[in-house]
């Protein structure tokens, strides 16, 4: 169960945070134009677009996404696939999301790579403070912090520009994890998480001792 879940998350973050040369930027007004994470119309987290993680089938998602027209190429490359996965563009054309499921065919994860129009003050106003931070060195000119509310099951990813860049209100959202809170429990097994501490260098940030840590397990032998 927690290799299936780890692979969901590897697979969704290779959507955007992989180390491909040279990647998408983390920033571009090309992606998805929505700010449903603040207005919560027609849901807020842990649903996108009336897709609830951790509820909603995955055949169920795969309709709702071809009836928005906020999306367009909506795809399922194999949708017998463990785990079944499903694409899908802006009107424009652009690669911006992906939904997989468990094995029962529940959604369990939805990743939106975001248009700059919600930022981190934003977030944090409406559902208080992150209870987690982690950060990736994604390029040389972009830095990423994954705000992390369990609770909700969200993780908002934020740039704050590059390593140089300090967190603040004004920075955009780019990336919308979204989970069912009843899996964070496993997914605090394998992370590691800092605690959050307000706006800070991504310096203070990357060099924090870290809160959470990856727990160990034996093999047998």
């Amino acid at each position: 169960m927690k290799k299936a879940f780890l692979l969901v998350l590897l697979t969704l973050a290779g959507l955007t945070l992989s180390a491909c040369t040279p990647p998408p930027p983390l920033k571009s007004a090309n992606y998805l134009s929505d700010k449903t994470l603040v207005s919560q119309d027609p849901c807020g987290p842990p649903c996108f677009q009336g897709i609830t993680v951790g509820s909603t089938t995955f055949s169920d998602a795969v309709t709702k996404l071809k009836a928005n027209a906020a999306f367009s190429n909506v795809q399922t490359p194999d949708p017998q696939g463990k785990p079944p996965q499903a694409q899908f563009n802006t009107v424009k054309g652009e690669a911006v999301g992906q939904v997989t499921a468990d094995a029962a065919g529940v959604v369990n994860a939805i990743l939106v790579k975001l248009a700059p129009d919600v930022t981190a003050g934003q977030i944090i106003e409406k559902y208080g403070d992150p209870e987690y931070v982690t950060g990736v060195d994604y390029s040389q000119e972009e830095v990423a912090l994954a705000l992390i509310f369990p609770k909700i099951g969200l993780v908002a990813w934020v740039t704050p520009g590059d390593a140089n860049g300090t967190l603040q209100k004004s920075n955009p959202v780019v990336v919308a994890l979204y989970l069912a809170p009843g899996d964070f429990p496993k997914l605090l097994e394998t992370a590691t998480l800092k605690i959050w501490t307000g706006y800070q260098p991504y310096k203070t940030y990357a060099s924090a001792t870290a809160v959470v840590t990856p727990k160990i397990t034996v093999t047998p032998q």
